[in-house]
């Protein structure tokens, strides 16, 4: 496998000989197309003045090949001034007849490609032609075939022509020229492509080098880089949010492992004390059953434990054990406050209801059963007698609010915080003599969590809590 460093150089380099080729391309040919309209511009405009010339000094077109018989090696000197005027002014022109016929020839012409017929049709027709031959010496040359009227119509087909030496050669120096820039260019972009990798992968490199030292030991690490550039530190920021999110992941977890270890360990301590004194020494039947009936009790907290530790682990993976069904919420709450009622009646506390008539919600009615008796449970024990627990359930905006309210002794400021943590207790002694756990509120919020829903809390000293959930309605 190709490394990402080598990757990013040849990709570049081939970014670099693509457009290389591109420019090259279009410079040579834009330079070629106006180098050779150039020539055929030229051309034209002397066959223009060299066809005028001709009328100009004879009149007449006829009379001047009357006067001027064809001559291929007559001396300059020899010849009167207006036949060498007319001779040197058209030095490279021939002069064709309709038929094709060789009727004027200059001193400079050389050329042996005659016209074939099919385009002499078409000068004859009035167009003009651009041709490309090759000179009898070898080198290139182009050709104008250009009509000459008289009378209304084409009677003679002028031919000159210019060499295109000049044109080949410039474009010649011209690839020379593009090839050694270009050279030096991908030369350039070898050195320049290597930098720029290097650059670019170094702060990779630092996050890689610092993730392989990361360890469940070492989650206090933290990446610094230093890059003037944003991309690469919103990419350290990522990672060391990431980083925290891991140790606070650990952390709990770890916390997690010694707070249920703790919990297991008290009642199964209690356990084998009230064994080993039970079998110190012979007892009766009804202190036996006495050492039995405390076991129990231990056992059966042990159980509750257990149970709420499976449904936490179940919460926690990627499928929450949640059935969601459209649920009509008051007649639940009706259901789970006539049940609770005889709990607050024990305790000597008020039960008061405000339960309003609200949309259906998307839910699991066991798991939201467990939610409002754990907060409704919560409620009772924590409020003394004479005091009261206050369910309202009402509508808003796309959501139902159930809030649970009590005039207990309320929650400390600093505990707030921690109250939805596994195994956390405002109050250890209390919530241990009444056989807490210390994960209702745990496992309520995850209930809660699951149906896409928040919970919230509110609570003062010496005036009761206020726990809110709002989930969406369907």
């Amino acid at each position: 496998m190709s490394s990402f460093h080598s990757r990013i150089r040849w990709s570049s380099l081939s970014l670099i000989t693509i457009l290389l080729l591109i420019f090259c391309a279009s410079l040579y040919s834009t330079l070629s197309f106006l180098l050779h309209r150039h020539i055929d511009e030229q051309l034209l405009e002397t066959a223009k003045i060299q066809a005028n010339h001709i009328k100009k000094e004879t009149g007449e077109i006829e009379e001047i090949f009357k006067k001027f018989p064809r001559r291929e090696s007559d001396d300059d000197a020899d010849i009167e001034k207006e036949e060498h005027e007319i001779r040197e002014a058209i030095r490279n022109t021939l002069v064709l007849n309709r038929e094709g016929t060789l009727q004027w020839k200059g001193k400079g012409v050389e050329v042996s490609a005659k016209l074939d017929a099919l385009r002499r049709n078409q000068v004859l027709q009035g167009e003009i032609l651009y041709e490309t031959l090759l000179h009898p010496q070898g080198s290139p040359i182009r050709r104008i075939s250009f009509p000459i009227t008289s009378q209304g119509k084409v009677a003679y087909i002028l031919q000159t022509h210019a060499s295109l030496n000049l044109v080949n050669e410039t474009l010649y120096a011209l690839i020379l020229t593009l090839l050694a820039v270009s050279i030096g260019i991908f030369a350039c972009g070898w050195v320049g492509s290597n930098w720029i990798a290097r650059m670019a992968l170094s702060p990779i490199e630092t996050l890689g080098e610092t993730a392989a030292t990361v360890s469940a030991q070492s989650l206090d690490t933290r990446v610094f880089l230093d890059a003037p550039y944003d991309e690469f530190q919103q990419l350290a920021k990522s990672f060391n949010n990431m980083f925290e999110r891991l140790q606070r992941a650990f952390e709990s977890q770890r916390r997690f492992v010694g707070d249920a270890a703790h919990e297991l360990r008290t009642p199964l301590t209690a356990m084998k004390g009230n064994m080993e004194v039970a079998l110190q020494r012979e007892r009766s039947a009804e202190e036996y059953r006495d050492v039995l009936s405390t076991c129990l009790g231990q056992v059966e907290h042990l159980s509750r434990l257990v149970k709420s530790l499976l449904t936490l682990t179940q919460f926690s993976g990627k499928h929450p054990p949640i059935d969601l069904k459209p649920i009509r919420l008051e007649p639940l709450m009706k259901e789970l406050v006539s049940e609770l009622a005889i709990l607050a009646d024990e305790k000597g506390c008020l039960f008061r209801t405000h339960l309003q008539n609200v949309p259906p919600v998307l839910g699991d009615v066991g798991q939201l059963k467990q939610l409002v008796i754990n907060l409704l449970d919560n409620a009772i024990r924590h409020t003394p007698q004479d005091g009261s627990v206050t369910v309202t359930l009402e509508s808003s905006t796309n959501r139902v609010l159930l809030i649970i309210e009590d005039t207990g002794s309320g929650i400390p400021k600093e505990h707030l915080p921690h109250i939805f943590e596994r195994f956390y207790r405002a109050d250890l002694a209390r919530d241990r003599a009444s056989g807490g756990t210390g994960l209702g509120l745990a496992i309520a919020q995850e209930i809660v969590l699951a149906h896409k829903g928040t919970i919230a809390v509110q609570s003062e000293v010496g005036k009761g809590s206020v726990f809110s959930i709002s989930l969406p309605t369907l």
